[in-house]
């Protein structure tokens, strides 16, 4: 047998070995996660939201803590949007600014001022002045944005998420170049 075809047999046994070891200890982790969140959550089938911990000087939820619906135990993440939502619109007044936020990916996690709002795409009006928004998505980076408004005006904001892992990965074998 040639030396080369033994090298690459020994590499292909050595990667098939590695590979079901990492799958099988990763697959051992995401079951340990399951089991913990399922314990944790009651056996509920909601989704978690996680809630960020923004703090903002002079934002209507009280430097980034939770509070009202949104903060409270047992509250679905449908509710503490809902709730917020209504926060927002009865706090806007009757100089009240639009903003049209859309994301990509579609259906990221959106929240303004720290408080959750719901999944993007999504209108939404507020008091005119300065906002933050955050918008999460699973395995992609974070995004968060400051910006102004006036009275009465209409802000669209586009926010375009970025890959959180490497898309691509190039493999050298040895006496490659």
């Amino acid at each position: 047998m040639p030396i080369r075809v033994l090298r690459f047999l020994v590499i292909s046994f050595f990667v098939t070995l590695v590979g079901t070891t990492v799958t099988h200890a990763q697959a051992i982790v995401e079951y340990g996660a399951i089991t913990a969140n399922s314990a944790g959550a009651a056996a509920s089938a909601r989704p978690l939201i996680p809630m960020p911990n923004i703090g903002i000087p002079g934002s209507p939820s009280g430097a980034g803590s939770a509070s009202g619906p949104a903060g409270a135990a047992g509250a679905t993440p449908e509710q503490a949007a809902k709730a917020n939502l209504q926060f927002f619109q009865t706090h806007a007044g009757p100089n009240a600014a639009q903003i049209a936020l859309r994301a990509a990916p579609d259906h990221a996690s959106v929240w303004i001022d720290g408080r959750f709002v719901g999944l993007a795409p999504l209108n939404l009006k507020v008091a005119p002045g300065h906002h933050q928004v955050l918008v999460r998505a699973p395995n992609m980076h974070e995004s968060m944005q400051n910006f102004d408004l006036a009275a009465k005006q209409t802000q669209s904001i586009d926010v375009a998420l970025k890959a959180a892992s490497q898309t691509q990965v190039m493999v050298h074998w040895p006496g490659q170049k």
